[in-house]
């Protein structure tokens, strides 16, 4: 997906066309429809746009500049090193020795 040039797009046809369906967007824009919504549902969550109606029936409005609220953007925990061994895979291998030499 596209998704830089497709958020631009986004961005813009909302801005010229304020109270606008996905629908709209998506033929208007020439976005395919999982881009639309996903690019919809982003916006939406980043306070870019703000989305008013009922489910599937949303109309899109760009958020002003000012009235978006100041966050900091989300840190997701690190993943352990792949160099790191599990220290459940020792226990797992011990047990797996143990009940192999009872037969």
């Amino acid at each position: 997906m596209k998704s830089k040039g497709y958020i631009e797009n986004v961005i813009q046809y909302v801005t010229e066309h304020p109270g606008c369906y996905l629908t709209h967007i998506e033929h208007e824009a020439k976005i395919p429809r999982g881009s639309t919504a996903t690019i919809l549902v982003s916006l939406t969550r980043a306070k870019v746009l703000r989305r008013e109606g009922f489910e599937r029936r949303y109309r899109y409005y760009l958020v002003d500049p000012e009235e978006r609220p100041v966050t900091a953007p989300k840190k997701r925990p690190s993943l352990a090193a792949q160099s790191t061994v599990n220290p459940l895979t020792n226990l797992f291998n011990q047990r797996l020795a143990q009940v192999r030499s009872g037969r």
